[in-house]
């Protein structure tokens, strides 16, 4: 069950042009939440807006009995967001959560991939970090492929590097990395050789499906973290309902956010 709360804003960084990161005290939902879950936030304490915003938990703060909160990776795309960018520490947002199903860390990892397309990164983070943990005391490889439109949308690159994360960049115009989409990377990646033990990716629709796509080919088993708008989080306002496999729909909220891609209609 989702737990309730009114947490303090720790702070709330401008990251790039136009994205944020906040960090919200919160030790109980820390507590319960796993890598590519999500949380639930009123950004005012109002009907106004009446829907909460729908975030991918980015960070635990702390460890063990000294976890007290975590963070949230945002891009201010609407009046929601912008008013959640307006906030400052010490005032307070009612989250809900943890929601959905995470990703699944299989034992004996080795090399993994993670993919993301811009915003896409906020859960990965919290993934490296928790396979970092796994590794302690034997190798375990970890690459990330992170594309964006330009060089603004590229975050956190220093903070993957401080846990070991191997990256790779991408941009359309050029502006930083390799010219072009990131799963044009991730295939040259694999068509020289490289065999990851399984491929996480997080990012819009399109570059998911091509993911797939890529890793089918290579025979390479992967997680998606579908992206999507919410107005609940429990799977009753089906805003958020996609395509299965078979005649029905799933439900990004409750049977995701993260998927085996071949439960999907793609």
């Amino acid at each position: 069950m989702p737990l309730q709360d009114t947490a303090e804003i720790l702070w709330n960084e401008q990251q790039s042009t136009c994205y944020f990161k906040m960090g919200l005290r919160s030790p109980a939902l820390a507590r319960a939440a796993a890598p590519g879950q999500f949380v639930m936030v009123r950004v005012r304490d109002s009907t106004d807006p009446v829907l909460r915003r729908p975030f991918s938990i980015h960070n635990l703060l702390g460890e063990g009995e000294r976890l007290r909160g975590f963070e949230i990776l945002y891009k201010v795309v609407g009046r929601g967001t912008a008013i959640l960018s307006e906030l400052r520490a010490g005032e307070h947002v009612g989250v809900l959560g943890p929601f959905g199903n995470g990703f699944t860390c299989p034992e004996g990892l080795q090399n993994v991939f993670l993919v993301a397309g811009g915003i896409g990164i906020a859960p990965l983070y919290y993934l490296a970090s928790l396979l970092e943990s796994m590794g302690r005391g034997r190798p375990l490889w970890c690459t990330l492929f992170f594309g964006g439109r330009t060089y603004s949308d590229i975050l956190c690159k220093e903070a993957f590097h401080v846990i070991g994360v191997d990256l790779r960049i991408s941009t359309e115009d050029g502006s930083l990395g390799h010219k072009g989409l990131v799963t044009s990377l991730l295939k040259r990646e694999l068509a020289s050789g490289e065999s990851p033990d399984i491929i996480y990716a997080c990012g819009p629709e399109p570059m998911l499906k091509e993911t797939f796509r890529i890793a089918a080919s290579f025979d390479i088993p992967c997680q998606l973290s579908m992206e999507s708008v919410m107005a609940c989080g429990f799977g009753a306002c089906l805003g958020c309902a996609i395509k299965g496999k078979g005649p029905g729909y799933l439900h990004v909220c409750t049977d995701g956010p993260v998927f085996d891609p071949s439960l999907l209609g793609w």
